[in-house]
């Protein structure tokens, strides 16, 4: 801290959005438990997470996998939905950092951490964010001056695809290419299965209101775009077998989304409160 190289300016920057996400609590939001400076070094004292979703891909990969099943996967990433979206809804915060790295596993769900970069929509401007943002995730607005509370759902998407199929939406070598292909060019979405490309292609607009409305709208438009009868994967673990989607999603309370969300669940009929249909 207080030093004229870019270590300081980054220590800086970190010390100032850590006090802004240091009253947020919530089961999925990585927990701080203290912060200090020690010596003029900012100190961090964190939850100790399992490890990251870039680790459990990395586990998925070396088993012969393309990438985390997608059942599995769609229940770390509504934890992750669920976090971002209290922190954009109860705190006015944006994240602007999410990438698999930065979603822990803690047991077997998954809590948002490394708030380095948050940022709150009314107080703060862009200033200092993109001397940290990671260009491989980042949002089109990072790099217009231009942070909405959609920007966090974006990044989401990106490692929402990476993690199921390996692949990312853009593939620029340098900061600078992937700066021009998340301003200016659609995406690469053949990975993904057919019926989720439309889902994914909207948390991808480059026009932040043509996104979801929120995270947890664009987890569920992806929990409905199943493909029918996809066989289930099924990978190796020990231990008791995880919940299943139908049982981790029944809790998103769909009298809090808009009625454009609720458009999307193909003409299914689903009552408040009940388990979604998974025939």
């Amino acid at each position: 801290l207080h030093s004229l190289d870019a270590d300081g300016a980054r220590a800086e920057q970190e010390l100032k959005a850590l006090n802004r996400v240091k009253e947020v609590r919530h089961p999925f939001v990585l927990s701080m438990d203290r912060i200090e400076v020690v010596g003029g070094e900012l100190v961090i004292v964190m939850e100790l997470a399992d490890r990251s979703l870039h680790d459990a891909l990395q586990e998925c990969l070396s088993a012969g996998l393309i990438g985390i099943p997608r059942d599995t996967l769609l229940r770390y990433m509504r934890d992750a939905a669920d976090g971002l979206d209290h922190m954009n809804e109860k705190h006015n915060l944006q994240h602007l950092d999410i990438k698999p790295r930065n979603l822990f596993l803690v047991g077997d769900r998954v809590k948002v951490g490394d708030f380095g970069l948050v940022k709150h929509l009314e107080r703060s401007g862009l200033s200092g964010v993109l001397g940290g943002v990671t260009p491989l995730y980042a949002p089109p607005e990072t790099f217009t001056g231009a942070i909405s509370g959609r920007s966090d759902q974006y990044s989401l998407a990106i490692c929402y695809q990476e993690l199921l199929t390996g692949q990312r939406p853009f593939n620029g070598k340098n900061a600078r290419q992937l700066a021009q292909q998340h301003i200016n060019e659609p995406p690469e979405l053949r990975a993904l299965p057919e019926a989720e490309r439309p889902v994914v292609a909207r948390a991808l607009s480059k026009d932040p209101a043509k996104r979801f409305p929120n995270c947890l709208a664009f987890l569920r438009a992806l929990y409905n775009a199943r493909t029918a009868g996809a066989p289930e994967v099924v990978q190796s673990q020990s231990g008791p077998r995880p919940k299943t989607m139908a049982d981790t999603m029944e809790d998103i309370l769909l009298e809090q989304m808009p009625p454009e969300v609720l458009d999307i669940v193909d003409d299914q009929e689903i009552n408040l409160g009940s388990k979604p249909d998974i025939g």
